[in-house]
């Protein structure tokens, strides 16, 4: 199903367990440590906006392989959304669990 990163912030409870899609812009991108020691990657996917003034909607999403991507790069992401939850021993708040993190052409 897809999504936009607006529609996951004003109804998240209607996505909560559901694989989705969703794009945007690489915000940040970091290599982090799971409880046990095993490695993830976390990013920030930002929405993107026709106004750069506005505030845009971000999203928090955790894989387990290491994407193509790149902080800046338009990023697709399939994965399922989660309200909130465990990964990598860690507690999350509104965040996908990523499946699939493709670099978007545009």
């Amino acid at each position: 199903m897809l999504v936009t990163l607006n529609d996951l912030k004003t109804e998240p409870s209607q996505y909560d367990g559901h694989r989705i899609v969703v794009t945007g812009r690489v915000q940040s991108i970091e290599v982090q440590q799971g409880r046990r020691g095993s490695e993830y990657v976390m990013l920030v996917l930002e929405e993107e906006s026709p106004n750069p003034s506005s505030t845009r909607p971000t999203i928090k999403v955790v894989s387990f392989t290491l994407p193509t991507i790149q902080r800046g790069h338009h990023a697709l992401v399939q994965g399922t959304y989660h309200v909130e939850g465990k990964q990598a021993g860690r507690p999350f708040e509104h965040f996908i669990d990523a499946e699939v993190i493709l670099k978007e052409k545009l």
